[in-house]
């Protein structure tokens, strides 16, 4: 973080670094192969999010939140930090 970014991590509770812990955790559970139905059933990517078996597409969402605020948080924090300057 410090070298891409300027920003110093801290030593416990670092946000950036939970966000990135539970994105990883994500992308550890979805990556074992057959881990959800959808991986043998491609069509279930289609059912709504809401439909019962669909729990797979609410965890993709909750993950995609992680992994984008891993992704945007750092970047829009040094960008604030530049326009005060």
């Amino acid at each position: 973080m410090e070298v891409c970014y300027g920003i110093t991590v801290l030593e416990r509770n670092d946000p950036f670094i939970s966000i990135a812990e539970e994105a990883l955790k994500g992308v550890a559970e979805a990556g074992v192969p057959g881990a959800f139905l959808v991986d043998l059933l491609p069509v279930l990517k289609y059912v709504p999010s809401w439909f019962p078996g669909a729990g797979f597409k609410r965890k993709a969402a909750r993950w995609r939140e992680f992994i984008c605020g891993m992704l945007e948080k750092p970047y829009h924090r040094v960008k604030t930090e530049l326009v005060r300057i």
